[in-house]
């Protein structure tokens, strides 16, 4: 807010984008070292709880991290074949885990064990939305394939009760880049934005936290009251309800949010090449 009070190409706008990258820089990297540290626990936690049929794959590593888990229902596609549309299809839970870099698809052994039946690298999945291609089925769904360089190695129809959990699921799996984003976002000019009118705390790992005030571009808004926001001020990503922000109507002040995002970006650089 300081930084926005300054006239541009100031030595006041010079003094307060420095301190402002300083105090972002130092809070970043605290962040990291704690983040890193929850990081380690969880996968330590987690290795305790996951067994693998098969060929044991080791999951504790430096560079891998909890990107979401959750429960979705399997959808029976050998019944979709003799029964058509016409009947409800039998489901069945799974549970997916997934990281940074690979997916895991387990059954529960019991309320606190999963038996990982298949996984495969983030790079060698496959999805197509199918909620609006499947009639006479209720739910959310979409399909999933696994593969193993360019072999299929495993194929499945889940489904979500709502149109979130899809979204949050398929958008885990193929994230954008949120500065590429924010990016067109400025191209574009005119496009959705959601102002916070209230804090929110995070309750799972796809979930941005927010502080009151903060601007977000809208990217996603679903029909059951959720928004996959894109802070303008960080670009750090995430899902939050719908009910702690406010959609910006006004144009201008659209277009002065993005102005603004764009002036600090652009003294930013030009602090880095003088220094």
């Amino acid at each position: 807010n300081i930084l926005k009070r300054t006239t541009p190409g100031s030595r006041d706008e010079d003094t307060a984008t420095k301190a402002f990258n300083e105090l972002k820089t130092i809070i970043k990297e605290c962040n990291s070292s704690v983040q890193s540290m929850k990081r380690m626990e969880e996968l330590i936690h987690l290795n305790k709880k996951i067994n693998f049929e098969g060929k044991i794959f080791p999951l504790i590593s430096q560079s891998r991290w909890l990107v979401k888990h959750g429960e979705l229902l399997e959808v029976d596609t050998q019944m979709m074949s003799i029964s058509g549309s016409k009947l409800k299809l039998p489901t069945k839970p799974v549970y997916l885990h997934l990281f940074n870099d690979c997916l895991l698809l387990s059954r529960r052994k019991d309320a606190w064990k999963f038996m990982v039946f298949v996984h495969a690298k983030i790079g060698e999945l496959k999805v197509k939305d199918l909620s609006q291609k499947l009639q006479g089925i209720s739910g959310f769904i979409f399909h999933l394939q696994l593969c193993e360089g360019q072999q299929l190695k495993h194929q499945i129809l889940l489904k979500s009760h709502t149109e979130s959990g899809k979204e949050r699921w398929i958008t885990a799996m193929f994230p954008s880049d949120p500065l590429e984003d924010i990016e067109q976002a400025n191209e574009n000019y005119d496009t959705s934005q959601v102002q916070c009118i209230k804090s929110y705390q995070a309750q799972e790992h796809d979930e941005l936290t927010l502080e009151k005030a903060d601007i977000l571009h809208a990217k996603t808004i679903t029909s059951d009251g959720w928004v996959e926001g894109i802070r303008l001020s960080d670009g750090e990503r995430g899902w939050f309800p719908k009910t702690y922000v406010e959609e910006i109507t006004s144009r201008s002040a659209r277009l002065r949010n993005l102005r603004e995002n764009i002036r600090i970006k652009c003294v930013t650089q030009k602090l880095k090449v003088d220094d």
